[in-house]
């Protein structure tokens, strides 16, 4: 069980094979108007002919000159995002889109799909009880670990809601390589203190053994330099709803409206900070949170905090400690599914809305099977993909994911087909593979998108 052959082919199920776009075309700049007040002139010119050469503003280069020498927390600038595969395709490619990176064999623009977890983020699961949110965030956290020899998990388990036998179990880790890399704690965790554990996991990994750490992602920027992050770290809460301030866990006088602004102030301006230290290090955080009931005081109903709220829903330790998430994903159960029907196991079907993301526009929610003992399956979710949009041919037995009907199967048998026949799974996976690339959005990178600046921005004046 813990060296399950198919998770590998699950976080691999993209091939690097990449598709070439336009080619890459140098930007020749406006030349400068020299025109530089108090800047002597020797400096100007200097200045100015550097400037040239590196393509960026007289500014740009004056600034970056000056920071050189002072630091990472000055001098650093943005790389590229990196995706981390979870493991589960469907998931990944929601949240994915369509980057480029310079080919320098060809000097050419190619694109890749970048699927996946973003580096340094912070993502939101939230969903009322039992549609298995911290099953899922433990499988999540393991397979993006999984790859990088160095990648720790840090999980603070406030509601002590899963053991350590089933924590083991989801994350198929041998428990030499589990107890190595995890750190779990059940008792004592405020929001402080969380704080300054991610600022210590930081600290160690940007300032004292950053080399230990830094990795070689196997990709290229638009310019040709190889894009360099730290190994992920992944830090699971569970849950956001039970983390407290410090001053506030003793608190004998839990309700009140004038307690609850306070905790929710705190904790905004905690997961602010946090957030400050999470892209550098590449800490991912997890935060796993839970509806609850707004109750309705007037004879008006009150509209829902945000758009993807229902009536009568709230989210706890207020707004922001959830919002400020790169990522939300709202978790609803669909279907109960049961041990004599379709797939034939205890479990059910829980959508997934991605009603936030900073890396992809798609709002479409995807459904996966959740089976209760095993956890959440990638295999079925996909099947399940394809029975919810109408992809599959034939009935019953004699089921097929391709019109000619080559490998058949029935809901009851497709999983065992997957495990135990290797051809029957790649044909699977070369099939799923155009039908997950379809998912990510593309974009228009035509020239004719940037014709009307000018226009824009004179003739209306």
């Amino acid at each position: 069980m813990y060296n399950d052959p198919n998770l590998k082919q699950i976080v691999d199920i993209v091939p690097k094979e990449q598709r070439v776009r336009q080619p890459f075309q140098q930007y020749t700049p406006v030349p400068l108007v020299r025109n530089f007040m108090n800047i002597r002139p020797f400096m100007a010119k200097k200045a100015v002919e550097k400037a040239n050469e590196t393509n960026s503003s007289l500014l740009t280069d004056l600034f970056r000159t000056k920071i050189a020498s002072m630091g990472l927390a000055m001098n650093q600038e943005a790389t590229p995002d990196v995706l981390y595969p979870t493991g589960f395709p469907l998931i990944d490619y929601l949240n994915g889109f369509i980057a480029q990176e310079l080919d320098p064999l060809t000097g050419q623009l190619i694109d890749y799909y970048n699927t996946g977890i973003t580096d340094g983020s912070y993502v939101a699961l939230v969903s009322n009880t039992n549609t298995g949110k911290s099953t899922f965030a433990n499988q999540l956290i393991a397979n993006i670990a999984r790859p990088f020899p160095n990648s720790s998990i840090f999980i603070d388990d406030i509601e002590s809601g899963m053991t350590d036998v089933r924590r083991r179990f989801l994350s198929k880790f041998p428990t030499e390589e589990y107890d190595k890399r995890y750190i779990v704690r059940n008792s004592g965790v405020t929001a402080e203190n969380l704080y300054k554990r991610i600022k210590y996991i930081s600290d160690i990994k940007t300032k004292e053994r950053p080399n230990d750490f830094l990795y070689d992602t196997g990709r290229r920027d638009i310019h040709g330099k190889p894009i360099i992050k730290m190994q992920p770290t992944l830090y699971l809460v569970d849950s956001i709803a039970a983390l407290m301030p410090e001053n506030m866990v003793d608190e004998e006088e839990l309700t009140g409206k004038s307690y609850g602004a306070q905790v929710a102030s705190v904790m905004a301006q905690l997961f602010q900070m946090i957030i400050q230290l999470l892209k550098a290090a590449n800490i991912i955080l997890i935060g796993i949170n839970h509806f609850s009931q707004d109750i309705q005081m007037g004879p008006f109903k009150k509209p829902p905090e945000v758009p993807w709220l229902k009536e009568g829903e709230r989210i706890p330790k207020g707004r922001k400690a959830t919002l400020l998430a790169n990522n939300i994903y709202r978790l609803d159960n669909s279907t109960r599914l049961n041990i004599d029907e379709g797939y034939k196991i205890e479990g059910s079907i829980v959508k997934f809305s991605l009603v936030k993301s900073r890396s992809s526009g798609i709002k479409k929610p995807v459904k996966m099977v959740f089976e209760f003992i095993n956890g959440f399956d990638p295999w079925l979710s996909m099947l399940e993909y394809l029975r919810e949009n109408k992809m599959l041919y034939g009935a019953g037995a004699s089921l097929s994911f391709e019109p000619e009907k080559l490998f058949k199967f029935s809901f009851a048998t497709f999983k065992d087909k997957i495990n135990n026949d290797d051809a029957f799974r790649e044909a699977f996976r070369l099939h799923m593979l155009p039908i997950l690339r379809s998912i990510p959005r593309e974009v228009d990178r035509t020239e004719t998108a940037d014709m009307h600046f000018k226009e824009i921005l004179h003739s209306f004046y």
